[in-house]
């Protein structure tokens, strides 16, 4: 039996990929057959109830009188274009309203339990408003997540929360396993660093962390913060609940923001740099985290006609990331994707071909005498140019012969194998080019294929050809782990 396997988003695909590429050793590792299906949320569970109302009035059209029957179609969420700002924006204000009253009566109950006086409780949650820009962050307490990477620069993130004239506001909650000690004394940091004088009242710990605390976390902060270490978060869900509620990301370019971001809807966090240590990219990461903090996200809040009235350029940001992410990132998107890209291209071969006892016997015979003869193919270069510095735009033509003994040339594929070489010797930008058959010597069971190799881009380039299995019952030909390179 023939199978699919899938990252869960873009980069996890990949990553995925470099990964195992020890299982398919004789293909280089990113060719390796494992695509991606990007995960998706069951959006009218995440949504909040006053934004589906709201998106009950504008999202609707003659043709799509019900709305979340398309949810997975980009043309639905457009019509978020149609709604006021100062709806959108007053259904958000309810939403964050609600989320303050949870966090108040959250922290006065934690606190009082730690014999914190009603006067110093009063205190550190009195000042907090709806007016405040409110930086979410919530999810499983795992050291990669990196929770506390907002605090890495303490003098840094102390000069931003006690700007008077711009009150930002830290609200953390998650769990740790019972066994993970290190995500346990990353909350134990985060409570400690509420409690000191310049953060009192401006960091917020929620306990108690559950679904129904998620839901005003995600529909009721204004930022949603996610900072895992690249590349070790495969997709994350919490963001696209957050986004099809209009809270706005900002987040390191992994799992499924790295496919998600578009410099119009959220911010982003870092490069796609690989780092020496740890360290390095913990001090590059809080660095960008500080500096969009200080030139984006905090101007663009807080240039605003009055405080109950929102920046426009903030609304065009939250209504981009609506658009851009609410039909893309929902279960309904996903299930289309696990549908066309897997389920049925397996089903349709199952049907076709496997289904027949005959024809899967023949299959499984095709199988063994292949694997029985491959190791006596044969691959000749013939009168090529050898590897050579061209401009952009041109291309280059390539022939190579190809011996067959004991097996037909229906059973195979000829490849270019082609990629430019950088200076210091890796392979890059390379492109894989089918060759055509151009000439048979059947007395000799050789075969003569060629190819025309278009370059994008100028540089030294090298290339090489192999042959390939292919049958009509052999979905992925990489399975069988079977690829001839040419030796001479």
């Amino acid at each position: 039996m023939q199978e699919r396997k899938t990252g869960v988003s873009k980069l996890h695909g990949e990553v995925s990929r470099e990964l195992f590429g020890e299982v398919w050793p004789n293909i280089a590792a990113n060719e390796s057959p494992i695509t991606y299906v990007t995960n998706g949320i069951h959006t009218c569970s995440w949504l909040a109830s006053n934004l589906k109302e709201l998106y009950n009035k504008y999202l609707t059209s003659p043709t799509n009188p019900y709305w979340q029957d398309k949810i997975y179609l980009d043309e639905t969420w457009k019509r978020i274009k149609n709604i006021p700002n100062k709806e959108l924006w007053d259904a958000h204000l309810d939403r964050k309203d609600k989320l303050i009253e949870l966090i108040k009566e959250n922290t006065t109950n934690r606190l009082r339990r730690a014999g914190v006086s009603y006067e110093e409780i009063r205190e550190i949650v009195g000042s907090l408003s709806s007016k405040d820009l409110i930086i979410g962050f919530a999810r499983r307490f795992a050291t990669y997540k990196r929770a506390t990477l907002i605090f890495n620069d303490l003098e840094r993130i102390t000069q931003i929360l006690n700007d008077k004239e711009h009150p930002v506001r830290l609200v953390f909650a998650g769990k740790a396993h019972p066994a993970d000690k290190e995500g346990q004394d990353l909350i134990k940091y985060i409570h400690e660093i509420s409690m000191k004088p310049q953060f009192r009242g401006k960091i917020f710990l929620l306990e108690n962390y559950n679904i129904a605390m998620s839901r005003y976390l995600v529909s009721g902060v204004d930022v949603w913060l996610n900072n895992p270490r690249r590349p070790m978060e495969a997709s994350g869900t919490s963001g696209q609940k957050a986004s099809v509620n209009g809270v706005i990301n900002f987040s390191v370019l992994d799992g499924w923001w790295a496919e998600g971001y578009d410099e119009y809807n959220g911010w982003s966090i870092g490069t796609n740099d690989e780092y020496s240590s740890y360290n390095e990219q913990d001090i590059a990461d809080s660095d960008s985290i500080y500096k969009t903090l200080e030139n984006k996200i905090i101007p663009i809040f807080f240039n605003r006609p009055s405080e109950k009235e929102p920046s426009e350029e903030w609304m065009e940001i939250m209504k981009q990331s609506i658009i851009t992410t609410g039909g893309k990132y929902s279960t309904a998107r996903m299930l289309v994707d696990y549908t066309e890209k897997l389920y049925m291209p397996l089903i349709n071969l199952y049907n076709n071909n496997f289904s027949e006892l005959e024809k899967a016997i023949g299959y499984s015979s095709w199988k063994k005498h292949l694997i029985t003869n491959w190791d006596n193919i044969l691959i000749e270069q013939e009168k090529n140019p050898e590897n050579i510095k061209i401009d952009a735009g041109q291309s280059i033509d390539v022939k190579c012969k190809v011996t067959l003994p004991n097996l037909r040339k229906r059973d195979i594929r000829v490849e270019v194998y082609c990629g430019r070489i950088s200076d210091d010797g890796r392979v890059e930008e390379v492109k894989v080019v089918p060759m055509e058959l151009e000439k048979e010597e059947q007395e000799y069971n050789r075969y003569t294929y060629k190819a025309k190799v278009a370059l994008s881009s100028g540089g030294n380039y090298g290339y090489t050809f192999r042959v390939m299995p292919t049958h009509e019952m052999l979905l992925d030909s990489e399975n069988l782990n079977l690829v001839k390179w040419i030796t001479n």
